[in-house]
């Protein structure tokens, strides 16, 4: 409401009013964050719409009013998280300045580090959203291709390229997924720097050669353990 004309300067100082744009903003984020931590923690199928309203500490008006659903919610949420993700990996790939291997050390190492930062959303994205249907899991797939767009330059560090595979980049990209479903699952989130260099290794090798991943990802060791 508009305050009266005067009125403004009768009031006694103290913190700023909230907008009505930064109450929905925390309205979405509470119901994002809840979402995150009742599916990550029980699975799609299992979390009922009731559970993440309670947990968000909101109404159901309030809930209706940003998702009709729990889908919606979700998908909400994987946007949300791909977005973030996606962004630092692209961001740290374009920063590095060495040669490909190393623009891939980079991008792999935000990539695990933002995981790691968002164990919930990302298991959401890694894991649930493969079978909580057909938009989920299309999301789930867009997100892997651009970060196989990210391998694509390595083929010309390959003398026998048009040998390789036109599905490689996939290929190795759900190898990486999984690595890190697996360790979510499992609960460590934690763990996955100290898996950095292996899987770093296993991205190059078809591109440099296994001498050249080796000596990569020994770089990549060395820099984890200073």
């Amino acid at each position: 409401m508009r305050a009266l004309p005067g009125k403004a300067s009768r009031q006694p100082p103290g913190a700023e009013p909230v907008t009505r744009d930064a109450a929905a903003a925390d309205q979405r984020r509470r119901i994002l964050e809840a979402t995150a931590e009742l599916i990550a923690s029980q699975g799609y199928a299992e979390t009922t719409m009731e559970e993440i309203v309670r947990r968000a500490k909101v109404g159901y008006a309030t809930f209706y009013k940003h998702y009709p659903d729990k889908e919606a919610a979700f998908l909400a949420l994987i946007d949300a998280a791909v977005a973030h993700t996606v962004e630092r990996v692209e961001g740290a790939y374009r920063r590095e300045e060495g040669p490909w291997p190393d623009r891939m050390g980079a991008a792999l190492g935000a990539l695990f580090e933002d995981v790691a930062a968002q164990p919930d959303a990302a298991r959401c994205v890694l894991v649930e959203a493969v079978a909580a249907g057909n938009e989920a899991a299309a999301k789930h797939e867009a997100a892997l291709k651009r970060l196989a767009k990210l391998m694509a330059p390595g083929r010309e560090l390959n003398p026998r390229s048009d040998k390789l595979p036109e599905s490689l980049e996939e290929t190795l990209c759900g190898g990486v997924v999984w690595v890190l479903g697996q360790r979510l699952m499992a609960g460590e989130a934690a763990k996955l720097r100290a898996l950095l260099p292996e899987t770093l290794e296993f991205l190059l090798r078809p591109y440099v050669g296994e001498q050249e991943a080796a000596r990569e990802a020994g770089e990549v060791a060395e820099a984890i353990s200073a």
